[in-house]
């Protein structure tokens, strides 16, 4: 009888996905505006980023697709940003879902924007 390997490795992937800290647009908007220091992980890909991203004096934003946050070391990605508020940002809140879960595993403190870059323009 065969087994599927992956089956297992989904359902931890789904519960993990549920478990992802997120943060709404306002929310966001209100941190940046008082202030605090956020490091923005835009995990769509270049055309996308180039056509408008999260920016702001105290806001770092770095464009690093999520195939790339796939297949690499998340703190060699970061290795010159600061880490200690990191928010992960897409065109929904899909793929950041995903790039959120990947920093947690990977020890870096995230959390994902709902309704991804969508959601800030309604607040922007």
């Amino acid at each position: 009888m065969m087994h599927n390997t992956n089956e297992g490795r989904r359902r931890t992937d789904v519960r993990e996905m549920s478990q992802i800290e997120a943060t709404g647009p306002r929310a966001l908007k209100e941190s940046i505006e008082s202030g605090e220091e956020i490091t923005v992980v835009d995990v769509r890909q270049p055309h996308e980023f180039e056509n408008g991203h999260i920016e702001a004096p105290n806001v770092e934003t770095i464009n690093v697709p999520l195939n790339q946050l796939q297949a690499l070391n998340p703190h060699d990605l970061l290795a010159d940003v600061p880490t200690e508020t990191v928010v992960a940002v897409c065109a929904s809140g899909s793929r950041s879902s995903m790039a959120t879960m990947l920093l947690n595993r990977a020890g870096i403190d995230a959390v994902n924007l709902q309704y991804g870059m969508q959601g800030w323009q309604q607040v922007a």
